[in-house]
């Protein structure tokens, strides 16, 4: 008998100086875009884990520097900004118990109606087949200033400012279009019909 009741005992002390897993706390979200409009909702996922412990609750911080709203929640949801802007979110995320936490930034561009770039470009009012034809980009942005630009002239594309095009064909309603983006990823599209002639 006693030497079961030894046994129990070391086994119980073997487990009381057993150390207990480390408590890992990872916090992480995505928003559903980057760049918003003022006063559109931000539609937040929040994806923190903890492994060998719960997640307890998390604290949001929206804004700027120095002037940031707190939520006190694990789940966000009605944050909106009602400025032009950049803006941080700020994500920490806190075990049970005191176990442990992380804290995760990201930062969206929120817009007005007036900050989209606006996609434009001049061409030739007359356009003849085998003569080189230039197209000017006449873009402009308020904000960020434009960083790409997409032309797709009769379905090919062009990844540059300015391209010029030589129509080795006459044509009828041949398409011409220029995407541009800006710093923030909002972009802007115009596009034409053109007509090639001998």
């Amino acid at each position: 008998m006693k030497k079961y009741i030894l046994i129990i005992a070391l086994f119980v002390t073997a487990l009381s100086c057993a150390k207990k897993a480390p408590v890992q706390v990872t916090a992480s979200f995505t928003t559903d875009k980057d760049v918003y409009q003022v006063g559109e909702e931000l539609i937040i996922k929040n994806l923190s884990t903890v492994q060998n412990n719960i997640l307890a609750f998390c604290k949001w911080e929206f804004g700027n520097t120095g002037d940031y709203r707190k939520v006190y929640t694990i789940d966000v949801e009605g944050i909106t900004f009602d400025k032009p802007g950049m803006y941080n979110i700020i994500l920490t995320a806190y075990a049970e118990q005191g176990a442990g936490s992380d804290t995760y930034t990201k930062q969206v561009y929120v817009i007005d109606e007036n900050d989209i770039p606006f996609a434009d470009f001049t061409y030739p009012k007359v356009i003849r087949k085998g003569v080189e034809v230039p197209f000017e980009d006449q873009s402009t942005d308020k904000v960020g200033g434009i960083t790409t630009w997409l032309w797709i002239i009769d379905g090919v594309p062009y990844p540059y400012r300015s391209p010029s095009v030589t129509f080795p064909t006459a044509q009828n309603g041949v398409e011409v279009s220029l995407t541009v983006t800006d710093a923030f990823g909002a972009s802007d599209t115009k596009t034409v019909l053109i007509d090639v002639i001998e």
